[in-house]
C-alpha cells in the first residue's frame, strides 16, 4: 500500500537575455506528477568510482530517479536498465547535470538496475530512487 508522496515541483522556462527586458520565450509548469510510492532511497553524497558504482534500489522495479553530478569537474555517465530492455541506456552529465525520470503510476515503464560512473577518480553525486 502506498505511504509515499513522491512530487515533482518544478517549472521549466526560457528567456532571450539579449534584449532588455528579457523577454520570456516559453515557461511551462509541469503540473506535479506525483508517484504514490513505497520505498525510497536517498543519498545527498553519493560516491560514484571512475569503475562504476551500483545504485542499490529499494526495489525490484522503481519509478522514479534524480541524479545530479556534485562536482566541480568531472563528467557522470548514468547507465540504467528501463523494464523490458536488452540492455542499459546511458546519458552524460556534465559538472551540475541533472537527470530525472518519473512515471506517475505503476502501470508501465520503470528500472530494474542503475550504475553511476564517474570520468575521472570518485566523485559526489547526489541520489533519490523511488518506487
Amino acid at each position: 500500500m502506498p505511504n509515499i508522496s513522491v512530487l515533482l515541483n518544478a517549472t521549466l522556462s526560457a528567456t532571450d537575455t539579449t534584449l532588455s527586458p528579457s523577454a520570456t520565450i516559453v515557461t511551462r509548469n509541469l503540473n506535479n506528477p506525483t508517484l504514490a510510492g513505497t520505498v525510497v532511497f536517498y543519498d545527498p553524497f553519493f560516491q560514484a568510482l571512475a569503475a562504476g558504482s551500483a545504485v542499490t534500489l529499494p526495489a525490484a522495479t522503481c519509478w522514479c530517479a534524480f541524479v545530479k553530478n556534485l562536482d566541480a569537474a568531472a563528467n557522470l555517465t548514468v547507465a540504467w536498465t528501463a523494464v523490458g530492455a536488452a540492455g542499459s541506456s546511458t546519458f552524460l552529465l556534465v559538472p551540475g547535470g541533472v537527470f530525472i525520470y518519473l512515471q506517475p503510476t505503476e502501470g508501465a515503464g520503470g528500472f530494474t538496475a542503475m550504475t553511476l560512473t564517474a570520468s575521472a577518480g570518485t566523485i559526489n553525486t547526489e541520489v533519490f530512487v523511488a518506487k
